[in-house]
C-alpha cells in the first residue's frame, strides 16, 4: 500500500492506524524517518533515500510483511521507484493519494509542532501529484483519520500476512 499526499494531508497518521488496524505482519515505511532521519537528506532528484526506501520495501515484502509506504513522495523524484515497486509486486497493490487544499495544509502546520514558513509550504505544494498508476486512489484528505481509515480498509478489503509463523507477542 502505498500513501502519498502533500504535506500535513494526515498520511503518517493514517499509515499507523492502518498498520495498527492490520495487526502483526505489517510493516510502516515512512519516507520521512529513512530520508530525514537516517540519512539526513534533503528531497532532491537522484536522492539515496530513494533506494533506501525501494530495499526497505522489498525486503519487508520479500520477508511476508504486508507493506505500508507513506511519504510526499513528489512524483518526479520517486515515481519511477513507486511504479516499479507496483510493478513488480506479486500480490495486489494499492495506492492512495490525500488530497488536502494548500489552505488547509497551512492550517494544519500553524497548530502542529513542526514549525514550517508558509512560503516553504507553499514551494512544496503540488496539486494532486498522482502516479497514473492502475487503481490508484485519490481521497477526500480532509475528512478525519477515522473515516479515511475505514474507507481504505473497505477499498483494501481483508488483507492477512504471508508469513503464517508470526507470533503476535513478538511484535508492539
Amino acid at each position: 500500500m502505498i500513501i502519498r499526499g502533500n504535506s500535513a494531508s494526515g498520511k503518517s497518521t493514517l499509515a499507523l492506524e492502518l498498520q495498527r488496524a492490520l495487526g502483526p505482519g505489517t510493516a510502516n515505511v515512512g519516507q520521512d524517518h529513512l530520508r530525514r532521519v537516517i540519512l539526513r537528506e534533503h528531497d532532491v532528484p537522484a536522492g539515496d533515500n530513494i533506494d533506501l526506501i525501494a530495499e526497505t520495501v522489498r525486503y519487508c515484502a520479500g520477508i511476508g510483511y504486508n507493506v505500508i509506504l507513506e511519504g510526499i513522495l513528489y512524483s518526479p523524484h520517486y515515481g519511477t521507484m513507486l511504479r516499479r515497486l507496483v510493478g513488480e509486486h506479486p500480490g495486489p497493490s494499492h495506492v492512495f493519494y490525500l488530497d488536502v487544499p494548500l489552505e488547509e495544509t497551512l492550517r494544519r502546520h500553524e497548530r502542529g509542532a513542526m514549525a514550517v514558513p508558509s512560503d516553504k509550504l507553499r514551494e512544496w505544494y503540488h496539486r494532486l501529484d498522482l502516479l497514473d498508476v492502475p487503481g490508484e486512489v485519490t481521497v477526500d484528505g480532509c475528512a478525519g483519520t477515522e473515516q479515511t481509515l475505514a474507507f481504505v480498509l473497505d477499498r483494501i478489503g481483508p488483507v492477512t500476512p504471508v508469513r503464517r509463523d508470526l507470533d503476535a507477542a513478538r511484535f508492539l
